[in-house]
């Protein structure tokens, strides 16, 4: 049996919450546009396409590499998201990714992939570096979109429900 974390509240009211979100999506929007100019930038490709393979990676991956793995994001996962949460627009998704792969019902090559994408989170040192300020998480964002493309029917009503929670959603 997986122990529960006690929720974790960023943003404290649902209002709160909803007022960030749409601040950090505007945000984004406004910002990214330099790396869509002319067509995607070759960053962002690159990015899709590392996530394409991990995600076939993850079919052969076996349970002692999964466990280390989803041991390394649960070390930082959550002191990264409180430094960076009002800065990026695939919040809601990345805390869903988070719990998916948290829960044993999730099929592993699908837990596999969500952990290769919130380690790519975790890494400061990636495609665009995220020292970049809200540029630097595009690719993170790029990674993270690809594989819940993926793997998204491995993302249930319930890990929403909880990411919703985490922002200050329902209780």
């Amino acid at each position: 049996m997986v122990r529960r974390p006690r929720p974790v509240r960023l943003f404290g009211s649902p209002r709160k919450a909803e007022r960030m979100l749409a601040r950090s999506r505007m945000r984004a929007e406004r910002e990214y546009r330099p790396l869509y100019k002319g067509g995607r930038a070759k960053a962002l490709e690159r990015a899709e396409a590392v996530a394409l393979e991990k995600v076939g990676e993850a079919e052969t991956i076996d349970e002692a590499q999964l466990d280390r793995d989803q041991a390394k994001v649960e070390a930082g996962f959550w002191d990264k998201v409180k430094k960076v949460a009002k800065h990026i627009p695939f919040l809601d998704d990345l805390l869903a990714a988070y719990f998916a792969m948290r829960d044993p019902n999730t099929p592993l090559q699908a837990r596999a992939a969500l952990v290769f994408g919130l380690l790519y989170f975790l890494w400061v040192f990636d495609i665009i570096p995220d020292f970049l300020g809200i540029l630097g998480y595009a690719d993170d964002g790029t990674v993270l979109t690809t594989i819940l493309v993926q793997v998204g029917s491995s993302i249930t009503e319930e890990h929403r429900r909880q990411a919703r929670e985490a922002l200050g959603g329902e209780r």
